[in-house]
């Protein structure tokens, strides 16, 4: 095997990148996939932990470790790299649930939240916050089974495949899940213009 350009990993698939890690060239590929995929994979970790950032951070950055530990694991044509990254973090979560106790909660990060404040006027945007909080606070009311197949779906871009990979559970049973989610955020939201 030839020595794997590095000046561009950019260009190379995240499958290709994990690869990479599992081969033993671990700080550039690392960094890479970390830059692509910290971001979402904190925003989904925190919607698991209901909003305690705190605790989404620790269990992001337990990911991150077991993922490395994990390596040789992954198999690309098993699953893809995202996929096999949030059932890490999701396993995680899981483990922290089972032996934690409830923590205090804080809002999440808004800084995922595009707004595009600079068309707006004052009384708009006030509106859209509003209705961001409604839907934030309806999202987190949702049973956790039901929430985390919504974040995965909507905020991650998730294919049910996907989802149903990350979950562990079937395909039917992933839509049905996003099918009750959708009801009961209907009944909550209708009021929301």
């Amino acid at each position: 095997m030839s020595e794997p350009d590095l000046t561009d990993l950019s260009e190379l698939a995240d499958e290709e990148l994990m690869l990479l890690v599992a081969n033993g060239l671990i700080e550039e590929p690392a960094t890479e996939l970390f830059r692509r995929h910290n971001r979402a994979l904190f925003n989904f970790v925190a919607w698991l932990c209901g909003g305690n950032t705190g605790e989404a951070e620790d269990l992001t950055q337990k990911t991150w470790v077991k993922l490395m530990t994990r390596c040789a694991d992954y198999q690309p044509g098993d699953a893809a790299f995202r996929s096999f990254l949030f059932q890490i973090a999701r396993n995680a979560w899981l483990d922290a649930r089972r032996g934690s106790y409830e923590a205090t909660r804080v809002e999440l990060d808004e800084s995922h939240h595009d707004i595009p404040s600079e068309d707006l006027g004052a009384e708009q945007l006030a509106d859209l916050r509003q209705q961001q909080h409604r839907v934030r606070a309806a999202v987190l009311a949702l049973p956790a089974a039901q929430r985390e197949v919504v974040v995965l779906r909507f905020f991650n871009d998730m294919s049910v495949e996907d989802i149903a990979a990350v979950v562990g559970e079937g395909f039917e049973t992933v839509k049905s899940r996003l099918r009750y989610a959708f009801g009961k955020l209907r009944r909550e939201l209708e009021g929301v213009a």
